[in-house]
């Protein structure tokens, strides 16, 4: 039987979702049927994104100015999209950053720094989504981590522990939100290329460097794109994964090589 994927009477919140694969993500639940808000810190891109999705959604899409790394920002945003819908379904914890230094030498603020941004800041929108959708008995949360974060690979330090933190995180708590009908996710992109991102620079300033490195560490050959996560967001958020928990979903082009 063929079934089409439908999320129609879904309340979203992607964090982090004003451009990149964020953007990518939203577009995609948007697509889908979903009621998405946007979020991002940056007004002018907050509003340009909105802007251009409110053309084919224009009773889908909100959003959301503020930084969602903040207990207190992600409480209070919770809470008016529960008042205003009656139910949060899906969340997307998508904040994060891969700039750091590489080496061992890596001083302490830029450990810190990356396990606010990379680590807590999905920690906290998980936790303060999960009072909400414990009570509802349902919901799909899903964190955007990185194959950095699954084995060793040309990555700064911090940045790759911050995400390895991060699924055993995912996979130490989703046992226990499925207890109430909630289930966590993970997926772990590789090289990913949009406009104005780090491979976008690194493209631009190096182009034959850049290009060999992934035809020669990516199977697939090509960059992967913000609609390679956003597919995959969309099918974990759906019914078509009811008995899908604790796992992590590589998008890499072949790139990692454990099990």
């Amino acid at each position: 039987m063929t079934r089409t994927l439908d999320l129609a009477s879904n309340v979203a919140i992607v964090s982090g979702s004003s451009r990149g694969i964020g953007k990518g993500i939203a577009y995609h639940l948007l697509s889908k049927g979903a009621t998405v808000y946007l979020n991002g810190r940056s007004l002018d891109e907050l509003e340009h994104t909105f802007n251009e999705f409110g053309e084919q959604f224009p009773d889908q899409v909100c959003k959301f100015q503020g930084d969602l790394s903040k207990t207190a920002t992600i409480a209070g945003l919770l809470k008016a999209i529960n008042n205003e819908n009656g139910h949060i379904d899906i969340v997307v914890a998508n904040i994060g950053s891969g700039r750091s230094q590489m080496g061992w030498d890596i001083p302490d603020n830029l450990w810190e720094e990356n396990m606010q941004i990379n680590f807590m800041s999905a920690v906290r929108l998980s936790r303060e989504s999960l009072r909400y959708m414990m009570d509802a008995k349902k919901g799909s949360i899903i964190f955007i981590a990185s194959i950095a974060g699954v084995e060793t690979i040309a990555a700064p330090a911090p940045y790759a522990c911050a995400k390895a933190a991060l699924l055993s995180y995912m996979k130490n708590t989703a046992p226990v939100a499925a207890q109430y009908g909630v289930r966590m996710n993970a997926i772990s992109p590789g090289n990913i290329f949009f406009s104005g991102g780090t491979w976008d620079k690194k493209v631009r300033e190096n182009p034959e460097p850049t290009q060999k490195y992934i035809r020669d560490n990516v199977p697939l050959q090509r960059f992967g794109t913000p609609d390679d996560v956003g597919s995959l967001v969309c099918y974990l958020a759906s019914d078509d994964a009811s008995f899908i928990t604790g796992g992590n979903f590589i998008v890499d082009g072949g790139q990692t090589r454990s099990i």
